[in-house]
């Protein structure tokens, strides 16, 4: 187990720019969506950026991670709606059973890698539209060409893939490693990446899922996810 956790590579662990103003702001969007009701709309970024007094660069990394949790949609051009407004229970269980912060990231990146490799099996099995998934790398682009690289707790593109499978189990125990995942490194004020990074690695495995190369697919996703982490 030793030589094999050796030969594994390691993430490119880059800091979260202004990592305390976004772990403030995305707490206290996360406690404000509770007071909503799913498919409400919320306030607009400009709204939200002077309610919270942060910049809107900020904010839109707190929403992007709200995304990735399955807690808001946010749709271009329409803003961010309300998806699950009400805390994850099985993270919250997580949280009080499991040692929290570093010690358990190499934990949590096996979980996930079990979890994405999964979500491309399945997937493999039939044909499936991925437009909004392409849609999605394509806006990401956008984003990307705005913004310095900087470290990235991004995962809305395996969720996006994952809710392509309709096995709603699934999809839950992803959303809830997704959230710890999120949490964990946000609490370290780290990511496991850099958003450009990260976007050529989800363009790779979009193209090989999309050829129907399943190998290829799950080579690429375990290069991307199955790394170490401390």
């Amino acid at each position: 187990m030793a030589n094999r956790e050796a030969e594994r590579a390691h993430f490119t662990v880059l800091p979260l720019a202004n990592g305390a103003v976004y772990n403030l702001v995305l707490q206290q969007l996360l406690s404000f969506i509770e007071g909503l009701e799913p498919g409400d709309r919320l306030p607009s970024e400009r709204a939200l950026s002077e309610k919270f007094s942060v910049s809107r660069v900020s904010l839109r990394e707190a929403l992007r991670s709200l995304e990735s949790m399955g807690r808001i949609d946010i749709r271009r051009n329409s803003g961010s709606f309300v998806r699950e407004p009400l805390a994850n229970p099985m993270t919250d269980y997580i949280r009080r059973v499991v040692p929290g912060g570093e010690s358990s990231l190499n934990q949590l990146v096996s979980v996930r890698a079990a979890l994405e490799d999964r979500v491309l099996l399945i997937l493999g099995d039939a044909e499936h539209d991925y437009s909004h998934v392409h849609a999605h790398l394509l806006e990401v682009e956008d984003e990307v060409a705005e913004a310095s690289p900087a470290g990235s707790l991004d995962v809305r593109f395996e969720a996006l893939l994952a809710r392509l499978t309709n096995n709603r189990l699934l999809i839950e125990f992803q959303r809830t490693t997704h959230e710890l995942w999120i949490d964990t490194w946000g609490g370290c004020g780290r990511a496991p990446g850099d958003r450009r990074a990260l976007l050529t690695e989800h363009w790779g495995i979009l193209d090989a899922v999309r050829a129907g190369d399943t190998v290829l697919a799950r080579e690429r996703m375990a290069a991307h996810v199955d790394r170490t982490a401390v």
